[in-house]
């Protein structure tokens, strides 16, 4: 007795995968096979290891009662989906402790001052003493004192007003330039866990401005694309600003 063809569209979706369970493959011409849910997982991943994904990596939120929790991405979607929504994407490395926004300035970018300032920051020419910079926070709190840091056009004011989840603002900064280096030592990972976040940004293969400064006419930027660091002209040019934050509530 033949089986009569069932539509998709009338089909119970479900959420849920059993171990057993395959999946229909088609190839280019037409012909199909079974594929099992790990061979699938591995050819999705192009090979890389779940948990080498997440390793040092968590998303972080508060709870209806306003305390900051952090899970394994893996864990997020379901928690996404019982109306929860992410501060950011947690970076445990070294002893350092960062999370990273969901998003990030327009991509046009922002300049970082209006005209030639001395922040306050941690100001050097040296490029090993900038690298060393983890002063993020502090560096963004003595530059938006300055009126020509001051607003959301420009980089420092920007991250200083930052809102996303239960993190408020005045909780987030410029990053500095070690901050910057810490994030794009974990880029791959990083970027797996915001696609796990509604509404997130992936960080681009482009230059994002730090908090470090070069002189009062120059702030250091690292680019995400090579892993280059440079300094451009404050109030010249434009570039992708990123706010980092702390777990705290």
């Amino acid at each position: 007795m033949a089986l009569e063809p069932k539509l998709l569209s009338g089909q119970t979706a479900t959420a849920t995968v059993a171990s057993g369970e395959k999946f229909v493959k088609v190839d280019g011409n037409g012909n199909t096979t079974l594929i099992t849910l790990d061979n699938l997982r591995s050819q999705l991943l192009g090979g890389q290891s779940l948990n080498a994904l997440e390793d040092g990596i968590f998303i972080m939120y508060h709870n209806s009662g306003g305390t900051p929790l952090m899970v394994k991405p893996h864990k997020w979607t379901a928690l996404q989906n019982g109306g929860e929504t992410a501060d950011g994407v947690v970076v445990v490395e070294g002893g350092k402790l960062l999370v990273v926004a969901p998003t990030e300035c327009d991509s046009a970018g922002l300049l970082w001052s209006s005209e030639a300032v001395s922040g306050g920051g941690v100001t050097t020419s040296d490029r090993v003493t900038a690298y060393s910079d983890w002063a993020g926070k502090t560096n963004t709190a003595a530059q938006i004192q300055k009126s020509q840091c001051q607003g959301a056009s420009y980089a420092p004011g920007f991250c200083a007003q930052y809102i996303h989840g239960g993190l408020g603002a005045g909780k987030w900064w410029l990053p500095s330039l070690g901050e910057l280096e810490m994030i794009y030592a974990n880029m791959t990972k990083i970027n797996y866990a915001l696609s796990l976040i509604s509404g997130a940004q992936q960080i681009a293969e482009t230059w994002y401005w730090s908090s470090t400064e070069y002189s009062a006419a120059h702030a250091w930027f690292l680019n995400f694309r090579n892993g280059t660091i440079d300094f451009n002209t404050k109030a010249s040019y434009r570039g992708r600003v990123r706010a980092v934050s702390a777990f705290i509530g």
